[in-house]
C-alpha cells in the first residue's frame, strides 16, 4: 500500500512538473503553417533583352506576397500574442543559375513587398556587380528572403525561385562630375555649393572631405543646383559601405541619405555610379616622407612632415637622392602603418599609391626617386590615390 501511495505521489509530482514546464514554453515558429512569400511578378521563365534606349524607364516591378509567421507559444500564447513579432524585412536576392545563391546580390531590402527598378539600374548590377558579359543571354534566379526585424530567434522564410533570362547591354559611360553634399559636409544641403568629386576610372568618383560625425548624412548629385539625378542608399547602407540608390528624375522619390561615420574627421568617399556602390574610409590627416632617397633615410621617427594643402592633398619640396634610391609616406612618426607605397608601374615621375592600413598587411613597394639627384616637389592626392614628382 505504501509503495502504491508513493507511486501515485511521484506520478502527480511529475505531472505538475511537466505542466509547469509547459507554461514556460518559449514561442516556437511553425514553418509548416507559416505563409512563405510568393513572387507574383514578373512571370517565371520570362526572357528580357535590355536596351540603352530604355535606360531610364522602369524595367519591371518585382512583387511578392506578404509573409506570416505562425508561432506556437504553448500555454503562454495569450501572453506572447500581446506582443507583436515586429516588422518583417524582405530581401530580394539575385544570382546566376549556376551560382544558385552561393554569392547572391541584393536588389532591395526593407518592409516593402515590391521593387520597381529602372533598366539602367538593373543593367548596372548585372554588368558592374555580377560581371556578366554584355550582349549575351544569362540564366538568372531570384528569391525573396523574409525575416523578423526585431528578432534573430526565428528562421528565415524563403520564397520559391523565380527564373529569368536577361541580356544586358554594353553601357557607354559618360564621365561627368558628380558632387557630394549633406549636413555632414561643409557644403550642407546647398545643392549649388556641393563638393566636386574626382573621376578615378569607369563610373567611380572619389573625394576626401571632412565629415561632421554621427547623426549627419551625405548624398551625391550630378548637376549643381538640381536634385536629380541623385544618388542615396537603401535600408542596408551603413557609414562604411553600401548600395547606391539612383534617382534619375524629380518624379522618382528621394532615396535615403547615406549616414556619416560616428567620429568627426576626414574621410575618403568613393561612389561607383556603374556598380551602384559606395565606400567611406578614414583618410590620413597627416603625412610624412622618408626613405633612403631622403635626408632622414628610413628613420621613421625623423620623417619629413608634408604640408596639407586641402583634405587629402599633401605636398613637400625637398632633396631626393637620384636613381636607385626610394621613398614612402607614413601617417604617424615612429610607426610603419598606416603607410603608402606604390605598385609595379609606379615611377620616379608619378603613379598609383598603395595603402598599408596596419602592420598585418604586407608592405607596398617603395617609390623610386627620379634619375637625377636634386630638389623636387612631391604631391600626394589621397582621393585619386596618386602621387606626382616634379
Amino acid at each position: 500500500m505504501k509503495k502504491t501511495l508513493f507511486f501515485i505521489i511521484a506520478l502527480a509530482g511529475l505531472m505538475v512538473f511537466n505542466s509547469c514546464k509547459k507554461d514556460g514554453y518559449e514561442p516556437v515558429l511553425d514553418l509548416t503553417n507559416s505563409g512563405m512569400p510568393v513572387i507574383s511578378s514578373p512571370a517565371d521563365n520570362s526572357a528580357f533583352v535590355l536596351s540603352s534606349d530604355d535606360a531610364e524607364k522602369p524595367f519591371t516591378t518585382f512583387s511578392w506576397s506578404a509573409s506570416s509567421f505562425d508561432v506556437n507559444a504553448g500555454r503562454n500564447w495569450d501572453l506572447f500574442n500581446a506582443h507583436t513579432l515586429g516588422a518583417i524585412n524582405y530581401v530580394l536576392q539575385m544570382s546566376t543559375e549556376a551560382d544558385n545563391f552561393a554569392h547572391p546580390i541584393t536588389l532591395s531590402s526593407g518592409e516593402s513587398t515590391s521593387l520597381t527598378i529602372t533598366t539602367a539600374a538593373l543593367n548596372a548590377k548585372l554588368v558592374g556587380l555580377m560581371a556578366l558579359e554584355t550582349g549575351v543571354a544569362h540564366n538568372l534566379v531570384l528569391r525573396v528572403v523574409a525575416n523578423v526585424v526585431s528578432s534573430t530567434t526565428y528562421e528565415d522564410m524563403i520564397s520559391q525561385t523565380l527564373h529569368l533570362t536577361i541580356t544586358p547591354y554594353a553601357d557607354v559611360i559618360i564621365v561627368k562630375p558628380i558632387y557630394m553634399l549633406g549636413d555632414a559636409t561643409d557644403a550642407g544641403w546647398n545643392n549649388a555649393n556641393a563638393l566636386e568629386m574626382s573621376h578615378i576610372g569607369g563610373g567611380k568618383f572619389a573625394i576626401v572631405a571632412n565629415l561632421a560625425g554621427a547623426g549627419k548624412y551625405v548624398k551625391f548629385i550630378s548637376v549643381l543646383g538640381q536634385w536629380a539625378p541623385q544618388w542615396g542608399t537603401d535600408a542596408t547602407g551603413t557609414s562604411e559601405a553600401g548600395p547606391l540608390s539612383y534617382r534619375p528624375t524629380e518624379s522618382v522619390p528621394d532615396p535615403s541619405a547615406i549616414p556619416a561615420p560616428e567620429a568627426v574627421g576626414e574621410y575618403r568617399v568613393v561612389a561607383d555610379t556603374l556598380a551602384l556602390t559606395y565606400t567611406i574610409t578614414k583618410a590620413s590627416e597627416t603625412l610624412y616622407l622618408l626613405g633612403d632617397g631622403t635626408t632622414p633615410g628610413w628613420d621613421n621617427t625623423a620623417a619629413l612632415p608634408m604640408t596639407k594643402l586641402a583634405p587629402g592633398i599633401f605636398e613637400i619640396t625637398t632633396t631626393l637622392g637620384g636613381g636607385g634610391k626610394y621613398f614612402k609616406f607614413i601617417e604617424t612618426l615612429g610607426q610603419w602603418a598606416p603607410q603608402y607605397g606604390t605598385d609595379a608601374v609606379g615611377t620616379g615621375d608619378g603613379g598609383n599609391l598603395v595603402f598599408r592600413p596596419t602592420e598585418s598587411v604586407p608592405d607596398p613597394a617603395a617609390i623610386p626617386c627620379p634619375a637625377g639627384e636634386g630638389t623636387y616637389t612631391i604631391r600626394v592626392n589621397l582621393a585619386t590615390m596618386t602621387y606626382t614628382v616634379k
